[in-house]
Formats: structure tokens, sequence, C-alpha cells
């Protein structure tokens, strides 16, 4: 019996989880696996991860179109510690992908549900001297303006945040909003990252995803200002990549990356897109809830690939 020869590994792994916030979005859990596979350029053939909470319920509801999409399954468990922060369950489940990616492939790129891939994926991949690619946020919401020391921190959450990481509050390097143009202390969206999966961000996101949950002031502070209960992932993202990551190893994304679909009529910037064919990727939220989606301009095989894959 002759030894079949070993499969090279991927050089790349999609993956995203079933997660949705009360309901929203109410698509098809495999649209962006489908949006992939058509749009997705020189990228679409990529192994793609749906990390899936509840296998069981999900497999006897899309295994058929999973198959045919030629999309992996793949489980992880849910932690009822951090039950109460929307959102943070995507952190859980990026960690497990990229405990199975490490060894496998030498980059996870990571994608919230609620995205679109409608372009060629190539350009969103890691350049050799980085170890993580991002979006900025769109607007500020809990983010630090720069410039404001530990001892001006009005809130003291983000001081808090990164005693309880390690991290050097003064060192964590800034980012600036895409819509409003603050300019943060860093502060990325979790829609859309690319890791190598050996150096453990995402892991290591996990573990502050908890240790916050468990922080008897931060509990307090995300109780009595509800907006940072609802955005704690995304300063665990922050501060886990920051803590593991020089400012010189960082890739931010393009624009036409992750383009945030609820923002297209406030968007002031002079990059905007003409129409949603020239995007990358972006993202939905609740746009395509309901029939919203038809008001953006695009092209007519886009708006009928959409009517067909959307549910």
């Amino acid at each position: 019996m002759t030894n079949e020869p070993a499969r090279p590994s991927p050089s790349l792994i999609i993956a995203y989880c079933d997660y949705s916030y009360r309901g929203s979005p109410n698509t098809d859990p495999l649209l962006l696996a489908a949006s992939i596979r058509r749009y997705g350029g020189a990228c679409k053939s990529v192994p793609i991860w749906l990390m899936c909470r509840d296998i069981p319920d999900m497999f006897a509801q899309i295994s058929k179109k999973a198959t045919a999409l030629n999309v992996d399954l793949l489980p992880y468990k849910n932690d009822v510690n951090i039950a109460d922060f929307p959102f943070a369950r995507k952190g859980i489940a990026a960690a497990e992908a990229e405990r199975r990616a490490e060894g496998e492939a030498a980059e996870l790129l990571w994608f919230d549900r609620d995205s679109l891939v409608l372009n060629d994926v190539s350009p969103l991949l890691l350049r050799p001297d980085k170890n993580v690619s991002f979006r900025p946020v769109n607007v500020q919401n809990i983010g630090e303006e720069a410039g404001t020391g530990p001892e001006g921190n009005r809130s003291g959450f983000w001081r808090r945040a990164c005693e309880l990481a390690g991290a050097d509050y003064g060192a964590l390097g800034t980012t600036t909003g895409y819509i409003d143009r603050k300019v943060l202390l860093f502060y990325i969206a979790a829609g859309l990252v690319g890791v190598r999966p050996e150096l453990g961000i995402f892991r290591e996101w996990e573990r502050l995803l908890r240790a916050f949950a468990a922080d008897r002031f931060l509990q307090g502070y995300c109780e009595e200002h509800s907006i940072y209960k609802i955005f704690m992932h995304q300063a665990a993202l922050s501060i886990a990549v920051a803590g593991k990551i020089g400012v010189g190893e960082r890739q931010e994304l393009p624009t036409l990356a992750m383009y945030p679909l609820n923002f297209w009529e406030d968007d002031p910037n002079a990059c905007r897109p003409t129409t949603l064919d020239d995007l990358i990727s972006l993202r939905y939220d609740t746009v395509l809830d309901d029939e919203d989606w038809l008001r953006f301009p695009m092209s007519a095989e886009l708006r009928n690939w959409l009517r067909d894959n959307i549910r």
C-alpha cells in the first residue's frame, strides 16, 4: 500500500461565526461564504470555516448548502461568564478557529457574519513584514481620544483594561475613525481582522474577554454605561493586538474593505465608493434585514445575486 502524498497546507483560511444579535442579521448564515465563492477572485476557493455554537441544529439547517459551497461547519463552546456582553462570543469563536488554523495555514482572515465579499480578497492578505491586519472603527463609541493620558482618562476603563492585560497604556498606538475622523488610542473593528495563527492574537482576545468580564471595576462601569458593555469586545481585541504586535507590524486595510453600509449617506470621505460593486467587502449590519438594501447603487448583476442568495 503506497503512502498518499501529504496535502499542502493552504496559505489562507477564512472564518466567521454564526452569531446574531437579537435575531439580526436574519440573512442566510452562508451568505458570506457564497459571496466569497462568487466574487472572491484569486481567493474564491480557499477553505472557509463557519464556527457554530450548536453544530447539530446548524447542520440540520444548512448542511446541504455548506457541502455545495465547500464550507466546514466547526464547533466552538460558548462561555456563560461572558453572556452579559453582547458580541463577546465572537471572540471565543475566533480563538477556536485560530487554534485549529495553527499549523494549517499561514494566515487566518476573520470576518463578521454580516459581511459580503464583492471583489478579489487578495488586497486583504498580510504583507510579508506584517503580523496583523485590521480596519479602524468607524466612529469613536468607547474609544479613548489620543493624548488622554492615564491621569486624564475620564472613565478609567482603558487604563484598567490595560492593567488587566499587562499592556502599556501609553504605547498602544493610534487609529483614526473612518467616519468621524477622530484620532483614538489604538481601537479597531472586530469585523475584519487578519492574523498569523501561531501568534495567538485571538486566543489573547479570548483571555481578555474573560478577564474583563470577571473584573469588578469593569463590570460596574459597563453596567453603569451600557455602551461599554456593547463594545467591550472591541476594546479587548484592540488591546490583545496592541499588546502582542508592534506598530510597525500592523497593516491597516484599505477603505474599500469592511465598508460600513449603514454609514453610506454619512460618509464624508473623498474616497467613498460610487457603487457597491467598487467594494472589496462590506458590513451590512441590519440593512439586509428588510428590502431597504435596494436603495443602494449597484449593478443589476449584484442586485440579482443578492435577491437569489440573501435568505
